[in-house]
């Protein structure tokens, strides 16, 4: 295939994964039944905040965890980093490079996520009912499970708090911890292109662009 051929197809393919899920997005006015969820940032990753009372009718894998908090944070990263107590060179290396197991990473908030970020790291985003359960149903599928149909809890050596959960996913250097945010806030019918969503700054700015 020559270089004329693949510059427009690559277009396409970019211009393809930012394309809207049916018109879940923006909810229509006359919608009665809206979800708000907040896409935050860390630093170099981000998550998604959801209502823990509405999470609990669509998540049963946690649904008894956490009990008298309002929020959750979803997450999802490499598991030897993720977890680890200090995450080194190496770690890195071996998560960007060789597909590797991954886990979700929960966060409860007690209060609304307004007071735990910046102003430029936190942004709130308002859903149809459709793409909140679209949503949720993205990160269900996730969660490995045991023969019970219980979630596996995964040891947290690092500093940041919360409960990881091993994931059915793999980790690799085109499947990172914000690509599978913007696939998660995609399902919800928001136009966000997953494509080069690698880094945090990409996912928020994509966001805060689109709203």
């Amino acid at each position: 295939m020559s270089g004329r051929i693949l510059i427009p197809f690559f277009f396409l393919l970019c211009i393809g994964c930012a394309t809207p899920r049916g018109n879940l997005y923006p909810p229509a006015p006359s919608q009665p039944d809206v979800e708000k969820i907040f896409i935050v940032r860390h630093t170099w990753h981000t998550g998604i905040i959801i209502s823990k009372k509405t999470a609990d009718q669509y998540l049963p894998a946690i649904r008894d965890d956490f009990p008298g908090v309002n929020y959750l944070e979803v997450g999802w990263g490499e598991k030897d980093f993720f977890t680890a107590e200090k995450g080194t060179v190496g770690l890195a290396l071996k998560a960007v490079l060789i597909p590797t197991e991954s886990v979700l990473h929960i966060m409860p908030f007690k209060n609304h996520p307004f007071w735990y970020f910046k102003e430029e790291d936190f942004i709130e985003l308002t859903i149809s009912e459709q793409g909140f359960i679209n949503l949720a149903q993205y990160f269900s599928n996730s969660f490995a499970l045991n023969s019970d149909s219980t979630s596996i809890k995964v040891r947290n050596n690092s500093n940041i708090g919360g409960q990881f959960y091993l994931s059915r996913e793999k980790y690799h250097g085109f499947k990172t911890c914000n690509v599978w945010i913007a696939r998660a806030i995609k399902e919800t019918g928001f136009p966000i292109g997953t494509f080069f969503a690698l880094t945090s700054g990409n996912v928020m700015s994509q966001v805060e662009r689109k709203k």
